[in-house]
């Protein structure tokens, strides 16, 4: 419906226009538009089948409207294809998402492979690979690409480390050691 809208905006325009060249006066002062007094000044109009102009206008108008309705969504699903004719989003979806504390849950299917990704507003982390509870598939034609390759022999990583809980664990560390001198400090001064 925008396209509609902006294609008839585009029309009204055009008429208004063209209205207001007709009510313009068909000679030019001299030195209008900035040009010398002395240069001829020639109107450029069209020829005198005003109606034949319109129907020009109308036709090209409906033939930019129709491109814009039709080719472009098909130009658009042309350049989302890679050179072997695959489309990109078709190889990687998201199969279900739920909302968690904290972030959400992922059910990722990327090419033959099942995995379980939680996200937060820090990022994204690898939960799980569920590969293994797919059934199998059935061979099919050897031609692999690289990055399937990649997805094939890619194992999950190991989480990062939780900084969090290693700065509590120095602390923890830290009290002990204080508690234990305190205690010999106490200990020993009786």
């Amino acid at each position: 419906m925008a396209h509609l809208g902006a294609c008839i905006a585009a029309l009204l325009l055009a008429i208004l226009s063209a209205s207001a060249q007709q009510n313009a006066p068909t000679q030019l002062e001299p030195g209008a538009f900035g040009t010398r007094a002395g240069a001829p000044i020639q109107r450029v109009a069209a020829p005198d089948g005003e109606s034949f102009g319109w129907a020009q206008l109308g036709v090209a108008l409906l033939i930019v409207a129709a491109g814009l309705r039709w080719g472009l969504p098909k130009l658009l699903r042309w350049a989302g294809k890679t050179g072997d004719g695959s489309p990109v989003d078709g190889q990687i979806k998201i199969i279900e998402t739920r909302s968690a504390v904290g972030g959400s849950l992922m059910l990722v299917k990327a090419r033959d492979k099942l995995l379980l990704i939680g996200a937060t507003a820090q990022g994204m982390q690898l939960l799980a690979d569920l590969t293994d509870t797919l059934p199998k598939p059935e061979p099919t034609a050897p031609s692999v690409s690289a990055f399937e390759q990649i997805l094939r022999h890619a194992q999950p990583v190991a989480p990062p480390p939780d900084l969090q809980a290693e700065a509590a664990a120095q602390v923890q560390t830290r009290l002990q050691q204080t508690r234990a001198r305190l205690q010999s400090l106490i200990g020993g001064g009786r």
